[in-house]
C-alpha cells in the first residue's frame, strides 16, 4: 500500500491526519451504514431469541443486552482492523485523528453521535456536505475519521 492510502507510524505523534487521505462521500457512507445495519439487526435477533423462547418479555436486562451487543459489534470491528463488514465492502477504514486505532471511548462517542445524527433525520450525515473537511457529526464528536482504502484491483495487480 502506498503511504498516502494508509496511516504511517509518523502520524502517531501528530495531532491530525494528513490531508492527502481521501474522505468517502455521503453515498458510500450510507451504503456501508445500510449494510452494517442489516448485520446488526441479524445479530440482535440472535441475542433476542433466548428472551423470546423463555417468554421474558421486554426487560431492562434485555434492552441492556441489545445496547451492549451494538457497542460490542462496532467496537470489535473498529478497534481491530478499523473496518466493519460494510466499511470493508465499500473500501473505507476508520482511524483516530492522531492516526492510531480508535479507543473504546471514541467508539462509544461515535455510536452516540451517529445515533443522534440519524434521529435528526440524517442531518449529522448531511452535514458533511457543508463541512470544510467533509466530516460528519460522529467524526467530529469522536475525533475520528473515515478514509478510503486503495482499490482491491490495484492491490492484487500483477507486476510485470
Amino acid at each position: 500500500m502506498s503511504s498516502d492510502q494508509q496511516p504511517s507510524s509518523e502520524l502517531s505523534g501528530s495531532k491530525s491526519v494528513k490531508p492527502e487521505f481521501s474522505t468517502p462521500g455521503l453515498a458510500r457512507r450510507l451504503g456501508a451504514l445500510l449494510y452494517d445495519t442489516l448485520l446488526v439487526v441479524a445479530v440482535l435477533m440472535v441475542v433476542t431469541l433466548p428472551f423470546v423462547l423463555l417468554d421474558l418479555g421486554q426487560t431492562p436486562f434485555h434492552q441492556s443486552a441489545l445496547l451492549l451487543t451494538i457497542f460490542a459489534f462496532f467496537s470489535k470491528f473498529w478497534r481491530h482492523g478499523g473496518q466493519t463488514l460494510g466499511m470493508k465492502s465499500w473500501d473505507m477504514r476508520i482511524i483516530s485523528n492522531n492516526g492510531k486505532p480508535i479507543t473504546l471511548i471514541q467508539c462509544l462517542l461515535r455510536i452516540i453521535a451517529a445515533t443522534l445524527s440519524i434521529l435528526c433525520f440524517g442531518l449529522g450525515y448531511i452535514w458533511m456536505l457543508i463541512d470544510k473537511d467533509n466530516l460528519t457529526w460522529a467524526d467530529r464528536y469522536s475525533e475520528t475519521r473515515l478514509i478510503m482504502m486503495p482499490k482491491r484491483d490495484k492491490l492484487f495487480k500483477k507486476k510485470n
